[in-house]
């Protein structure tokens, strides 16, 4: 009996089984049929159009807008070098190629540059009136030995050496004035006035004595005509009065000298040297039946054969001239001679003026050159050696000067101490490395002076 119960039961368990597999059979050939259908997505890759970059898909395919087949997109590689244009540092890429402004050569940026350890962002959130962002030109201070040629301008004038003054050797009245104008042009030997002098009457009258009663009184006889040349007569004329035993009336006054007249009487002005081609032609000061003082200079007489040109020099130019210096004039864009030089330098500045004056001594024979003539010089001297920077590269504050130094792709303003220039260069004394890169226009870093300060 219980074998009959256990039969039944083993025949549905066996057809369960059955079952189970027939189903297990179904779907595996359910599965292998899917895997030949469809294409499994690739894993990390990406497909693009070459002509349409812009389409990235997982999988491959073809573009929805020219149907080209997609292709497998290539992965860029990164790389931390950095390269820039040595020209323009702000041009800054993760690859080599050409500047896009100079087109030059774009050259890797170097890590170890001890500039870089302060960041640019750093730099640029400091004070605006300590850093200016620009792309200017950059130069470098430079040694070099500089021809001094300097310019300057001046005036002719009468060269005070070449004045000669006529006195009166007696006291007495002005009879006869035989000159009348200033500046008229007089000649040695020529009689200029008469003077009666009643102490040269007397002198005469004396020795005019002595001949008639004291004749053997030579010594006595020898002081009286010695007398009577101080008092202003001639030679001649005191052998006149000898011959003819009588007085002559009037002393004459005659001039030593050649050249243009000026008189002193009263007129301090005269003293100075005046131009002919400033003032009007005036009468003398000294008129007939005036009264003169033994010893009184009455006229100056002054030559033109040699005259002066005085140039202005600036106070800043003086160390770069000296006694000797080549000097060439023009006058009109005429030379005004070979071989001149400068013969002597005024040892102070003139009052209320910043220039010191050199003097150049020409020779005039003809009268060619005129007194008050502006003229142009051009003084050569010694050559100079030094450090200079184009004198565009400073920024004049009056109590300062300052530069524009490159830091980090910036310009940073710094103090310098400057000298001479010449040949629109400017001499740096100190305050600057031949290694510091400075802008070559200043002017192009600022747009008024105030912003600028400087920590040195």
């Amino acid at each position: 009996m219980r074998l009959l119960k256990i039969v039944p039961i083993l025949l549905i368990l066996n057809s369960c089984n059955s079952t189970n597999e027939n189903e297990n059979h179904d779907i595996k050939e359910h599965d292998n049929n899917d895997h030949e259908n469809h294409v499994v997505p690739s894993q990390g890759k990406k497909y693009t159009c070459p002509m349409h970059p812009e389409i990235i898909k997982d999988e491959p395919g073809q573009c929805p807008i020219c149907k080209m087949d997609l292709v497998e997109k290539k992965e860029e590689i990164s790389s931390d070098k950095k390269y820039t244009c040595p020209m323009h540092p702000e041009i800054i890429q993760d690859k080599p190629g050409i500047c896009p402004k100079c087109k030059m050569d774009l050259v890797e940026m170097q890590n170890n540059d001890p500039k870089t350890t302060e960041t640019e962002i750093d730099i640029l959130l400091k004070p605006t009136n300590k850093y200016v962002v620009s792309q200017v030109k950059t130069i470098s201070m430079k040694e070099n030995t500089i021809p001094v040629v300097i310019q300057s301008t001046g005036k002719i004038y009468y060269d005070t050496r070449e004045i000669s003054t006529i006195s009166s050797k007696v006291a007495g009245r002005i009879e006869k004035l035989f000159v009348k104008y200033k500046y008229q042009t007089v000649s040695k030997g020529q009689k200029l006035m008469d003077i009666y002098s009643k102490e040269l009457l007397t002198e005469q009258e004396n020795y005019i004595y002595l001949l008639k009663n004291d004749l053997e009184n030579t010594t006595l006889i020898k002081t009286a005509e010695d007398r009577l040349l101080l008092q202003g007569l001639t030679s001649d004329q005191v052998k006149k009065v000898k011959n003819e035993k009588k007085a002559i009336e009037y002393v004459s006054v005659y001039s030593n000298f050649s050249g243009h007249l000026h008189d002193l009487l009263g007129d301090a002005s005269t003293a100075q040297m005046t131009s002919m081609n400033t003032q009007p032609q005036q009468e003398l000061l000294i008129r007939e039946g005036m009264y003169v003082q033994k010893g009184q200079a009455v006229f100056n007489v002054y030559s033109t054969n040699k005259l002066w040109a005085l140039l202005n020099i600036y106070a800043d130019k003086q160390s770069l001239i000296a006694k000797g210096n080549k000097a060439n004039l023009t006058l009109d864009g005429v030379d005004l001679g070979e071989n001149l030089k400068i013969d002597f330098i005024e040892p102070e500045i003139k009052p209320g003026e910043n220039t010191i004056t050199a003097r150049v001594y020409l020779s005039n024979p003809n009268n060619t050159i005129k007194v008050g003539s502006n003229v142009k010089a051009t003084i050569s001297s010694d050559n100079k050696n030094g450090n200079f920077i184009p004198i565009t590269s400073v920024i004049d504050l009056g109590s300062s000067k300052v530069v524009f130094i490159r830091e980090n792709n910036l310009f940073k303003a710094y103090k310098i101490i400057t000298g001479n220039i010449l040949d629109n260069m400017i001499e740096v004394i100190s305050g600057l490395g031949e290694s510091d890169l400075i802008a070559e226009n200043a002017q192009l870093l600022m747009d008024s002076e105030s912003f600028i300060k400087t920590e040195n």
